[in-house]
């Protein structure tokens, strides 16, 4: 039996002859309103955050520790600018070039950089005049004792008493105690006292930035900077042929991820634009469809950034996960409209009236698309409970979005279409775009039903096979997969690979912050210790302290080497090996001793053991080993866990452990709250979603049928992309809990119009708003699919989940829903016909 289409109540006639009589005091309104919304809004972007700790909570760990970095250390931070000359005979070329280079760099200010350096001569040839100092008194002992035994050999064969005439004399190759001092020295492949190697054709200026922070701001100015500078001087082609520029470390990693998004959210806002365009018009039919649409759309968008800015929620900037936001909630946004639209189209188009296709149009989709706004936003809203301050911000405003686009759409939309219309929409025997599949979709499923879910269990049994797999081992772990793609080949990833291959260590360290030089010193002595050993052994450089620039014991050094040159007899050298003497020479030093002052120090030692307040002594640096281990996660977490392990166990003056900070503690602390917040989110997303079908649907029939549909659509999106290889990350996290809401719209209004317009017709039920949900699907669709191509590698892995979880829950929307109420429906009437008899 078919219903006929559920009349416009009086309510709703009322609502619309006042929306109509007041529309221009309404859209007046809201322009006068859009004015501050659009101002806040634009504040809000003005106020870009690319810091990486925006992602997570004030209160975490490795944010509390950068915060307190950056208030007690200075600089730490590098552009490196590195030149491969290509070959040894334009070495000198290359340096030249960065020597002029440098010396304009050094005159930036202060607060953008704190020094320059293109090699580490003045502080090799400080340690190599101070040596005796900076070697430990253990080591100095042993010279002293290895000396004495010889001299006690030579002595015992002078006078004839060697029991042994074949007896060899003790060795003075100090070769160990060498080797363990040169690495202070820099590299065997660095020569000359400069960043360069003849061997690798490369040379290297370091400027070390004025203030330690992980955005972008500082960051992008100093490099446009340098390249002006360069552009100024005329480029290496001026200096000699055949070399190559590039940047590397963490200016260059910040400056070349944020320039790869912005040109992907460029690109994709135009791409986007234009063919939603194209695609509403092939839809309507309709010329000022379009404008219909997107206005009172941007009214509800523009609202949602200008009340998530006031207080209480009081958000004062965006981050780069929140920049696309804008896009996202209009992306979504627009399916109210859609449907909204769609149906007024449909009833001027069989011959009603305006006030009675607005009339109509209200009264059919209201109820399904107030559900799928509240429920879109009750996923957003989930992501509140999330550690990410960017995807905390993220759910604040896509839930306010999602509400204030409905309202926006539903309050100041009837009179804007009625103005656009202005009876000019006639009637039209051909139906919207998108209508002929819908109606050979909803033949198909009205004839073989049974088939439609029984190839819908089939593909379940082979999801839930799938995702039978799913674990841990789902997270995307590689940090260095989210970069840029063709970072590893021309960009920031290649130039740092090259410049760790010449250093033999990174430049940026990750620091211990300690409360007194005790604490310090003891810490990094078991920081030592824990080196010898997995994981440290194979992740740790050096370590280093203020005693390691400003040397311990000093008088009681020169006291041993002292006492050791006053041994060193004209005739015991001679009878020492050369090539054992030159030793012994460098390790006492060729002059008086006299003790180092701090001021006495080269700047060059000083980096980041220095604090803004003087002190010294209290900052432990751990420099990394390049390897691919910085970029996994699990190695990055036991790295940093040990750290913090060891630092527990160390009280200071008020019983605090010492802090950890530094890039590798941010990116597990991220990887920590991933592990939580993922599930978390889902799980809180989806009971949103169920709570508010079963609150808005209080049918019997609409809430399963609505629920199970989303429900299969999730679990056909788990099962893709663990058949793809396409692994969770910090980024296309949330496209989870979002695809709960988003998804769950398509069978909402699926469903209302099978409730509205008659529950006896499924399938005029698809062939109605089966157009319009596809439609609203498609122009997300559109938006997600601009990510496919984005340079950024998260952005394109979020855009791939967020297409397929469209495609699976629209599919179970448009087909596996209906074919389920229709063979419900034929059971129903067969139990009826079974009972009548």
């Amino acid at each position: 039996m078919t219903h006929q289409p559920a009349s416009p109540s009086a309510r709703t006639r009322a609502f619309v002859v006042w929306s109509l009589r007041h529309g221009r005091l309404l859209w007046a309104l809201a322009l006068l309103l859009m004015i501050p919304a659009g101002w806040l809004t634009a504040r809000l972007y003005l106020h870009l955050r690319s810091d990486l700790e925006e992602l997570l909570p004030r209160s975490a760990p490795s944010v509390r520790a950068l915060d307190e970095l950056r208030a007690r250390v200075p600089g730490l931070q590098f552009l490196g600018v590195l030149v491969d000359v290509g070959s040894a005979a334009r070495l000198a070329a290359g340096e030249r070039f960065l020597d002029d280079l440098a010396a304009r760099v050094q005159k930036y200010p202060p607060d953008l950089v704190r020094r320059v350096r293109v090699g580490y001569a003045a502080e090799r040839d400080f340690i190599e005049e101070h040596l005796p100092l900076y070697l430990e008194t253990a080591d100095l002992e042993s010279i002293r004792a290895r000396l004495d035994d010889r001299m006690r050999h030579e002595y015992a064969k002078e006078t004839g008493m060697l029991l042994d005439e074949e007896e060899p004399p003790p060795s003075l190759d100090f070769s160990d105690i060498e080797r363990k001092y040169d690495k202070r020295l820099g590299p065997s492949s660095l020569s000359g006292g400069r960043f360069s190697s003849a061997k690798l054709g490369l040379t290297l200026m370091l400027v070390e930035v004025g203030s330690f922070q992980t955005g972008n701001t500082k960051a992008h100015a100093l490099l446009e900077r340098v390249r002006r500078d360069i552009a100024d001087l005329g480029g290496l082609d001026r200096y000699g042929s055949g070399m190559r520029l590039g940047f590397t470390g963490d200016v260059a990693i910040s400056v070349e991820e944020l320039s790869a998004l912005v040109v992907d959210l460029t690109f994709s806002s135009v791409f986007v634009v234009v063919l939603v365009v194209l695609v509403l018009l092939l839809y309507y039919r309709w010329l000022p469809s379009v404008l219909a649409l997107f206005l009172p759309l941007v009214v509800g968008a523009l609202s949602a950034f200008a009340i998530a800015s006031l207080p209480p929620l009081g958000i004062s900037e965006l981050n780069s996960n929140t920049a696309f936001l804008g896009s996202i909630i209009i992306g979504n946004g627009i399916n109210f409209g859609i449907i909204l639209l769609a149906r007024y189209v449909e009833a001027r188009r069989g011959g009603a009236s305006i006030e009675d296709s607005l009339a109509l149009g209200l009264t059919s989709t209201r109820i399904g698309t107030l559900s799928a706004a509240l429920a879109a936003a009750a996923a957003y809203a989930s992501l509140i409970a999330m550690q990410f301050r960017g995807f905390h911000q993220f759910g604040i405003i896509g839930g306010l979005g999602m509400v204030l686009c409905w309202s926006a759409t539903f309050l100041l939309m009837p009179s804007l279409v009625a103005w656009l219309d202005g009876g000019r929409l006639r009637v039209r025997a051909s139906p919207s775009g998108f209508h002929r599949p819908m109606a050979v979709l909803a033949s198909r499923v009205a004839a073989r039903p049974g088939w439609f879910l029984l190839a819908a269990a089939f593909i379940t049994l082979l999801a839930l096979f799938q995702v039978r797999r799913f674990g841990w081992g789902q997270l995307e772990y590689d940090f260095a997969r989210l970069r840029r793609v063709d970072t590893w080949v021309s960009g920031e990833g290649y130039w740092g690979k090259r410049m760790d291959e010449l250093l033999g260590r990174q430049v940026t360290p990750t620091v211990i912050l300690t409360d007194d030089v005790e604490q310090a010193r003891t810490v990094a002595a078991r920081l030592r210790e824990a080196a010898k050993y997995p994981p440290l052994s194979e992740m740790v450089s050096q370590i280093q302290t203020r005693d390691d620039v400003l040397p311990p014991d000093q008088a009681k050094k020169i006291e041993i080497a002292s006492a050791i040159k006053r041994k060193l007899t004209p005739r015991i050298r001679e009878s020492i090996n050369p090539t054992w003497r030159s030793q012994i020479d460098r390790f006492l030093g060729a002059g008086a001793l006299a003790e180092v002052r701090a001021s006495d120090l080269p700047d060059g030692l000083w980096a980041g053991l220095q604090e803004h307040d003087g002190h010294t002594g209290r900052i432990i640096l751990v420099f990394p080993r390049p390897s691919e281990a910085l970029w996994q996660g699990p190695e990055v977490t036991r790295f940093v866990g040990v750290l913090r392990d060891v630092v527990a166990s160390v009280r200071g003056p008020d019983a605090e452990v010492a802090r950890v900070a530094g890039g590798p503690p941010l990116t597990a602390d991220i990887i920590g709250a991933m592990r939580t917040d993922g599930p978390l989110a889902s799980l809180l997303a989806l009971l949103g979603v169920i709570a508010t079908v079963l609150l808005l649907f209080r049918s019997s029939i609409a809430s399963p049928f609505v629920i199970g549909s989303l429900v299969v659509g999730v679990l056909w999106l788990l099962a893709a992309t663990i058949a793809l290889g396409v692994k969770i990350n910090f980024i296309n996290l949330i496209a989870f809990p979002i695809t709960f809401g988003i998804g769950v719209d398509y069978a909402v209004n699926v469903m209302g119009r099978y409730l509205r317009d008659g529950r006896g017709d499924v399938t005029a039920a698809i062939r109605a708003t089966g157009g319009a949900v596809s439609l609203c699907s498609l122009t997300t669709i559109i938006g997600y699919s601009s990510l496919l191509v984005a340079q950024n590698r998260g952005l394109f892995l979020f855009g791939l989940v967020a297409v397929l979880g469209e495609v699976t829950c629209l599919t179970t929307a448009v087909a596996v829903l209906p074919a389920g109420l229709l063979v419900y429906q034929r059971w129903r009437q067969r139990r009826r016909t079974r009972a009548a008899t």
